[in-house]
């Protein structure tokens, strides 16, 4: 399996293409794309390189991970899928882009609701759906235990922890959730990807990030 990361939107927030080389097949998490080259870009690399989306996910629905949701549904025809719990959040996106200044369209309908019981075929391997509520109250994990790969959203990043004052958030839920459900289900060796910023590892977060 490979991961492309894009770095996209004024939020600076983390798209990512996880796919499988030989087969092709992939799954797009986080479609932030904004700008139209933003959007050639993701469209030019998934071309050149020969991959097919078979699914497209949200780990939460803050406006910065969902900016592209009407992009990326319409350009590869796929389902989109989100926790039942941020469904709110699309539906209020045009007034989070009012809140940060930013013009955006209606998104569409997600096509299915995740929970702790889903997992989503990526290439060659899964993506197990870990709920980790606390930034907001859908959020989740997608977790690779082929792999030892976790996209964690925004739940967790290098050394820090999302943000808990937007509607929905709740830092003891949060923290909760990183210990009492994401280091349980996962290893110190465990790659986290997260929805802003560098990779890190369960490991290095469970010794040396300051919030938990």
């Amino acid at each position: 399996m490979r991961i492309k990361r894009f770095i996209v939107n004024p939020f600076q927030m983390n798209c990512y293409i996880y796919f499988d080389e030989t087969s092709g097949n992939g799954v797009i998490i986080d479609p932030g794309v904004y700008s139209e080259a933003e959007k050639s870009c993701l469209r030019k690399y998934i071309t050149d390189n020969g991959i097919t989306i078979t699914s497209v996910i949200n780990t939460h629905g803050h406006i910065d991970h969902v900016l592209g949701n009407a992009f990326a549904k319409d350009l590869f025809n796929v389902h989109l899928y989100l926790h039942k719990e941020d469904r709110f959040l699309l539906e209020s996106v045009k007034e989070q882009g009012v809140y940060f200044g930013i013009d955006i369209e209606n998104l569409p309908e997600p096509d299915g609701y995740l929970d702790d019981n889903s997992v989503i075929p990526a290439g060659d391997s899964t993506l197990a759906v870990l709920h980790t509520p606390g930034h907001s109250p859908g959020g989740i994990c997608l977790i690779d235990h082929k792999n030892k790969i976790v996209f964690s959203g925004d739940s967790i990043f290098r050394e820090s922890i999302g943000r808990t004052d937007l509607p929905g958030g709740n830092s003891d839920i949060l923290i909760n959730s990183i210990k009492g459900k994401l280091f349980t289900a996962c290893k110190d060796d465990y790659i986290i990807y997260p929805g802003h910023m560098e990779e890190t590892t369960i490991g290095h977060e469970k010794s040396e990030n300051p919030f938990l």
